[in-house]
């Protein structure tokens, strides 16, 4: 977790299950680069822990302090595929006081179906996850490690039960008001189509960059995130700058 630092807006970021990982480590250096704080934060833990409101109350409380601290002017809520839901969950806590503008950028993550239903991993078997992670780049010798295989598998599964959760609550009317989306081209877990549907959630400006890559973002897609995160400053405009 990142220190605040005077006068520097803050950029909230959410990691993909499993956490952390490349892309969660590309948007920390995009937000240094635009000035920003960067403040990873965790996902809910478990369903329960969704359920009950503590993820939302402690995560909420947390963001706001460290807002204060560093004195920032706006914040942007970033998240990699779960954490983009978890971005867009808090989106409408963050924003009830009016206090700062708040803007939001998902990298692949899914819009849910009008039943609240997304592309998930909770029921996939391990061989089905190993077919998944290996299309994205995970290093072959882990996923012939049985034993390591069943461990990820596990652990990806207990994160997609909470990422459906999040899905089911956001609702079918659970609106934003502008919304930047990046993905990638080639993903096959969660194709560009399914991210571009966020465009029937938004009510104001609607982004989508679509770029060559799969789930997880190189460092040849740097650049992109970096654009894509600027059209996000550039919408959210502070007092000052909308005067």
């Amino acid at each position: 977790m990142s220190d605040t630092t005077a006068g520097q807006d803050l950029c909230v970021c959410f990691p993909a299950a499993g956490g952390g990982g490349a892309t969660l480590a590309l948007l920390e250096d995009a937000a240094a680069r635009h000035g920003l704080t960067a403040l990873t934060l965790p996902n809910a833990d478990s369903v329960p822990d969704l359920d009950s409101g503590r993820w939302q109350e402690r995560t909420v409380e947390e963001i706001r302090r460290a807002a204060d601290r560093g004195g920032a002017r706006r914040i942007v809520l970033a998240g990699h595929s779960m954490g983009g839901l978890s971005a867009v969950r808090l989106h409408p806590a963050l924003d009830a006081d009016g206090a700062r503008p708040i803007g939001v950028l998902v990298i692949n993550t899914p819009c849910p179906d009008p039943s609240g239903r997304i592309p998930t991993m909770s029921q996939l078997t391990d061989p089905e996850i190993a077919q998944v992670l290996a299309h994205d780049g995970f290093p072959q010798e882990l996923l012939d490690d049985k034993d390591m295989l069943a461990e990820i598998a596990d652990g990806l599964r207990a994160d997609a039960a909470v990422a459906d959760r999040l899905a089911e609550r956001l609702g079918p009317a659970g609106r934003l008001t502008d919304l930047h989306v990046l993905c990638g081209r080639d993903d096959r877990f969660i194709p560009p189509e399914r991210c571009a549907a966020w465009a029937r959630r938004v009510s104001g400006e609607f982004h989508l960059t679509v770029v060559p890559g799969g789930h997880s973002l190189d460092a040849a897609r740097a650049a992109a995130l970096g654009r894509a995160l600027a059209g996000v400053l550039a919408a959210t405009r502070t007092e000052e700058e909308a005067a």
